[in-house]
């Protein structure tokens, strides 16, 4: 389970550690691009409903996102603990970690579950939509949040896998769950074949039947392995290991949280441009068109992951610091040129979600001003996946308050709305908070305190 760099007896050269970078990233990139390419068509397919819809998807997903972020808690607790034991060979502390995980993730998705239900309506009403796109956007996240917990115990078996380097394993059960949940949006947002014709509730159905069928196959595959398989079960919940996981994911958590939150505030503020539906329509636009860039660079955070947690547990920080530039380098050259692309065929990716004409400007501008923040964004997610590798979760969720609370939604609010650029302004907000965010995360880690935490 240890990379070749991990296992030789020699100092590895470079060489040793761009290949174990590559082994690993690669089947991460290519899951999340799996995801983006899931987005990309349901995103296509709901846009034939119209603008209601598309900003009803936006929306609501902020919406699962802020509860998804709650399962960050277990997913980053578990694998940099699975990691460090993996890498340190203490095997039944690994299980452990497993059973634990498992039963954290399904209540607090049950809680989480609960609380949605609760606050669905009051908090869409705050986000200032129209009356048509509001139902539109309590009806989607009612039908989803019926996946919730399935998603969070999903979410700790993916961390296992993760935590032992396993990516491809991760790789198979998205094949199968995107084949799923494409089939079931087309079928059951158009009504094809003997599937009824639902619109917007198909697309949320759809969803909902691929998270369950996404957990069972995650279940099964560990149960598999020859290692963990025997510890794939719920235990009663130990608070003693209950602390360890929530202490180094709850920062992390608390980061996503921010950032989630943030886009809340974000998303208020395009709702009183004057663009206002129309810019509510284009920002999931412009975030599924560019998940092609930071879905990559999310491969490489979770490669960067693994491969720190495995080099801090087998006591070599020095190379858990070339794994972890290494991995930000060849991130930052794809999402450098994904952002070139970006620029130049910034209408074309619009056109492929709506014909609307205004959304269609507003998203390819929200495209060609983001470009510039690829490689700066590179710097901050695969630098963030090594901290979280170390278990050092604090540092990224500070630069995340920073950035987010203190610098984007105040320039956000002032080019925007203040001095009248309106989504222009934001999205260089946005960009702008990118690059600070890249640069501030790139400049904590080569002071190298994460080398020093311990889990």
């Amino acid at each position: 389970m240890l990379p070749s760099a991990l296992r030789a007896q020699k100092e590895p050269s470079w060489r040793d550690i761009t290949r174990d970078v590559w082994d690993i990233s690669i089947p991460a990139v290519t899951t999340n691009l799996l995801q983006t390419t899931n987005a990309f068509l349901d995103r296509m397919f709901v846009g034939r409903l119209g603008r209601d819809a598309l900003a009803a998807v936006g929306v609501a997903g902020q919406g699962m996102f802020l509860l998804m972020a709650v399962s960050f808690i277990v997913g980053t607790g578990t694998t940099a603990l699975v990691a460090r034991f993996v890498g340190g060979q203490v095997l039944d502390d690994a299980r452990k970690a497993l059973r634990q995980s498992l039963t954290l993730a399904a209540l607090m998705g049950t809680a989480c579950m609960v609380i949605g239900y609760l606050l669905a309506k009051p908090a869409f009403h705050l986000m200032g939509m129209e009356p048509s796109a509001e139902r539109a956007t309590v009806v989607f996240f009612s039908i989803a949040l019926l996946g919730i917990v399935p998603l969070f115990i999903g979410q700790a078996l993916g961390a296992v896998f993760r935590g032992m380097g396993d990516m491809r394993t991760p790789l198979k059960v998205m094949v199968f769950v995107n084949m799923v949940h494409i089939s079931l949006d087309f079928a059951l947002i158009f009504g094809i074949g003997p599937f009824p014709r639902m619109g917007l509730a198909g697309a949320a159905t759809a969803l909902t039947i691929s998270q369950w069928f996404g957990f069972a196959m995650f279940w099964l595959a560990l149960r598999r392995h020859p290692v963990m398989g025997k510890a794939v079960q719920f235990q009663r919940l130990d608070m003693a290991w209950a602390k360890r996981i929530v202490n180094i994911g709850a920062p992390a958590s608390l980061q996503a949280l921010l950032r989630i939150t943030s886009m809340l505030g974000y998303t208020r503020i395009l709702s009183a441009t004057p663009q206002g539906t129309a810019a509510l329509a284009a920002l999931p636009i412009g975030m599924t068109a560019e998940s092609i860039a930071f879905m990559p660079g999310l491969g490489y955070s979770m490669a960067a992951t693994a491969l720190v947690g495995q080099s801090l547990g087998a006591k070599r920080p020095d190379v858990a610091s070339r794994y972890a530039w290494m991995s930000t380098a060849q991130a930052g050259v794809i999402m450098a040129v994904m952002g070139i692309v970006f620029y130049v065929f910034a209408y074309a990716f619009a056109h492929w979600f709506t014909r609307d004409p205004l959304v269609v400007q507003v998203a390819a501008d929200y495209l060609r001003i983001n470009a510039y923040a690829e490689p700066f964004l590179a710097l901050g997610m695969v630098l963030s996946g090594a901290f979280q590798g170390a278990g050092d979760t604090r540092t990224p969720t500070w630069i995340t308050f920073i950035t987010m609370w203190l610098f984007r939604l105040p320039l956000a609010y002032l080019l925007a709305l203040t001095l009248g650029y309106g989504t222009h302004g934001a999205w260089w907000a946005m960009a702008a908070s990118m690059m600070v965010s890249g640069l501030l995360t790139a400049l904590y880690f080569q002071r190298g305190g994460w080398k020093r935490v311990k889990v």
